[in-house]
């Protein structure tokens, strides 16, 4: 007897030895990033037949009277309880708000391992890895397309080694120069400013006359209303394009009506026009010319752009100048190619002046003449087919002077990569200095069908086995995983509360296990001085 209630006592020291460790492991882990504590479970152990005489169950079993045989520790299991977050100043900091793992990989090889500690930082090599040196894991986006991959793989910036104005090679992640495609323009024109440039037999192309490509002082050219923008070349370099806009006296004109007309020019600087043959003519830098028409409201309500025919010899002749074709949305376009910028093609740029033809082409009107053909006589002037008027688009309104009111384009140079941002979904946003944004990752969240089967690994990490079942990889806020929370840390879920708690009990159990086996070793020396 003495024997057995003391080997019983022992189990109760064991199992509450090892329940004492588990408390003392998650107070340690108190302050460990993304930790989850421990929870142990006891068990009885077996029982044995009592041997009391007489008590039988229905069946005639003697199974009713029994004895135990002790504790045992049934199981020790994490706990997945979402703790709170901390705020940090470091963007690659995340945090999970839900349910879900991040993945990281060993360089060296080996399965993916899984974790809730969000530290991250970017290493020398360019991977984004925890402290201990993992990899973290998320689907690369094409930064062509947008599309994002389907199969997760180590999140590496994209980085190129240059060469600097010292010579030195350096690492930088840079966004790619786009060339500029379309414009967006709309001004308002002062009809009271008057007409400065006349031509009785052109009216509409009077700028266009006076215009001395070749001359010093071409750069200097002024109607007294113009709009400037900035557009790319295919390498980013920046060309300014200037719009000229003068009006066209309509007591000069047949045919006006009570419509007001206003001639434009879109032009470069010719010293950097190097469309073929242009080169020291008085045309170069003149990449389109054509009309404006408002009606009695001020709103645009016509318009013809001519640019220069491919191939011609005499580029300051008005019949090689022919109606624009069309580039999207309805909206006529130019050819242009800019000298000494090293750009291999000449690229076409649509000019939107707040009206296009959702047909994209022009009314029959002088459709196939040149520009000569318009001469004196506005009811010559050809128009967008079936135009349109757009929210943006030109005025004339005396009222207002002459102002741009509204201008984008859609080119931009070569950027640097500046500053970083995760949003919810996990995608890894580059902010660059040329004002872009691109997707370059998208995070990657595992989940398992059983997370308590989860094998601890150290350095805050677990891996799967046969009790978890292999991971489930998708996108967060997908299929029940949680939502990314950048400049973010999750932290320990243990509640010291509840672990002073749970330490104080075992405590007493313990204690009251060691009396049973104190009580049982006094039994048994009574029983031995009783046989003395």
């Amino acid at each position: 007897m003495g024997l057995s209630s003391m080997y019983t006592g022992v189990t109760g020291l064991k199992s509450y030895s090892t329940g004492m460790q588990v408390i003392g492991n998650n107070l340690a882990n108190v302050n460990t990033t993304g930790y989850r504590r421990s929870e142990i479970r006891y068990a009885d152990l077996m029982s044995v037949h009592a041997g009391t005489p007489g008590v039988k169950d229905d069946a005639g079993v003697l199974g009713v009277s029994q004895k135990g045989k002790g504790v045992s520790v049934a199981a020790i299991l994490p706990n997945f309880e979402q703790a709170a977050f901390e705020t940090t100043s470091t963007v690659t900091d995340l945090a999970i708000e839900g349910r879900g793992f991040f993945g990281v990989s060993d360089p060296s090889g080996g399965a993916i391992r899984y974790t809730r500690n969000g530290v991250f930082r970017f290493n020398n090599e360019a991977y984004l890895v925890d402290p201990h040196g993992l990899r973290l894991q998320g689907y690369a986006v094409d930064r062509e397309t947008g599309v994002v991959e389907t199969s997760a793989t180590d999140i590496l910036l994209p980085y190129e080694d240059v060469t600097n104005a010292s010579g030195q090679t350096v690492r930088v992640v840079s966004s790619p120069p786009q060339a500029t495609t379309e414009v967006e323009l709309a001004a308002n024109l002062d009809s009271t400013k008057g007409d400065l440039f006349t031509d009785s037999a052109n009216p509409f192309f009077a700028m266009f006359n006076a215009w001395q490509g070749a001359a010093s002082n071409a750069g200097t050219f002024s109607s007294g209303n113009s709009s400037s923008i900035k557009v790319y070349d295919e390498n980013g370099g920046s060309h300014t394009v200037t719009i000229h806009y003068d009006l066209v006296n309509s007591s000069s004109l047949s045919n006006a009506g009570a419509s007001t007309y206003w001639e434009y020019m879109v032009t470069i600087d010719p010293s950097e026009d190097g469309r073929t043959g242009m080169a020291g003519t008085s045309a170069a830098g003149i990449l389109a010319t054509g009309s404006m028409t408002f009606d009695t409201s001020g709103g645009i309500s016509g318009l013809t752009m001519y640019t220069l025919g491919a191939g011609t010899s005499e580029p300051k002749v008005l019949s090689n100048w022919s109606l624009a074709s069309f580039g999207a949305d309805g909206v006529p376009q130019l050819d242009v190619a800019f000298a000494g910028s090293g750009a291999t093609t000449t690229q076409s740029i649509s000019f939107d002046f707040g009206i296009s033809s959702p047909d994209s082409s022009w009314t029959a009107t002088g459709s196939n003449a040149g520009a000569n053909a318009v001469g004196s006589n506005a009811a010559n002037l050809p128009n967008l087919s079936n135009w349109v008027q757009d929210a943006n688009h030109m005025t004339s309104n005396p009222s207002l002077g002459n102002a741009t009111l509204f201008s984008s384009q859609n080119g931009y140079t070569r950027g640097y990569l500046q500053d970083l941002s995760v949003d919810r979904d996990g995608f890894l946003t580059g902010h660059f200095s040329n004002g872009e944004e691109e997707r370059l990752y998208q995070v990657s969240l595992y989940m398992f069908t059983n997370e308590y089967g989860l094998r601890r690994e150290g350095d805050n990490v677990f891996s799967a086995t046969n009790e978890s079942g292999a991971a489930l990889e998708g996108a967060p806020d997908e299929g029940g995983r949680g939502v990314v929370s950048q400049n973010s840390l999750e932290m320990s879920n243990v509640d010291m509360a509840q672990e002073f708690a749970d330490m104080i009990l075992t405590q007493r159990a313990f204690q009251a296990n060691t009396k049973v086996v104190t009580t049982s070793d006094h039994l048994m020396n009574v029983a031995l001085q009783t046989k003395r």
